[in-house]
């Protein structure tokens, strides 16, 4: 796997600590969330950002309003307009309405429950 260089990154993080020029507050900033973390055990985990092979909030929020807005809008309309079934186009055509705004709504706020300093 190939490693991409950030945009002002000085050297490579993967090598010795040792090698790494000199941070004066990197040491600080390691102290004030070790106080942190001891203070608020859930602290660490709030904080973390999901590493770079993660499927980000937004793709998610996308999926999700794909996958709720055909399965539970356009096939029960579809099937309801083919058979004639009032309930399954009323639920179809609510479905196709509501899910591409409600259900990334949904898990936006899902996420925010769960991980509650995201962005």
């Amino acid at each position: 796997m190939e490693q991409h260089e950030e945009p002002g990154e000085l050297w490579d993080r993967s090598g010795d600590p040792a090698d790494r020029p000199f941070d004066p507050d990197a040491e600080r900033w390691a102290g004030i969330v070790r106080a942190l973390a001891l203070e608020d055990p859930r602290f660490v985990r709030r904080v973390t950002s999901p590493g770079p092979g993660g499927a980000a909030v937004g793709d998610l929020m996308i999926v999700v309003g794909l996958v709720a807005t055909v399965l539970l809008g356009v096939l029960p309309l579809g099937v309801g307009l083919q058979t004639g079934i009032v309930a399954l186009v009323v639920v179809g055509a609510a479905g196709t309405l509501l899910l591409p705004v409600g259900a990334p709504l949904a898990v936006r706020a899902f996420l925010r429950h769960v991980r509650p300093l995201m962005p």
